[in-house]
């Protein structure tokens, strides 16, 4: 029940290495470590970095240390709610931000596509423009040809 081990490892992962506690019998100060073993899961001790186990820090009454590891874990649960809300409030407004930068991504294809479409339509315009007006300089050739040809002949019959 006492012979808890007193690791880096484990014994002392939650607390902090602190020598504030009663002597070893070797003359040494103790560090606070926490138990890992069913008998006495999370119950603190004093631990001697050459020796191991040396007393209970909770010696007060039998569950005070269960409790007091209750407040602890509580307090560490509280801690990470508060953490993966936050964490939450980021993802939201950085998706939010992708989201709003994809749109501006796509409105400037967007405007990028209509630019274009424009210079063809113009292009287009331009080349339209200018096979109107060479149709229309065909048809007012035609028209004087015929016109030339229709008085030809009117002349050389009234000349009979």
């Amino acid at each position: 029940m006492a012979n808890s081990e007193c690791s880096s490892s484990g014994a002392r992962s939650f607390y902090k290495k602190k020598f504030d506690g009663s002597l070893c019998y070797c003359k040494k100060r103790t560090s606070s470590a926490k138990a890992w073993r069913d008998e006495n899961q999370s119950r603190r001790f004093w631990c001697c970095d050459s020796h191991g186990f040396v007393d209970w820090i909770d010696k007060e009454e039998k569950n005070e240390w269960k409790k007091q590891s209750l407040l602890d874990a509580r307090g560490v649960m509280d801690r990470q709610r508060e953490e993966i809300r936050n964490l939450k409030q980021l993802v939201r407004t950085t998706s939010q931000q992708v989201k709003t930068e994809d749109s501006t991504a796509l409105l400037l294809e967007e405007g990028d596509r209509i630019v274009e479409e424009k210079k063809k339509l113009e292009t287009a315009l331009i080349t339209s423009v200018e096979k109107e007006k060479l149709l229309r300089q065909f048809l007012g050739l035609f028209w004087g040809v015929f016109v030339v040809i229709i008085v030809i002949m009117v002349v050389g019959i009234l000349k009979k």
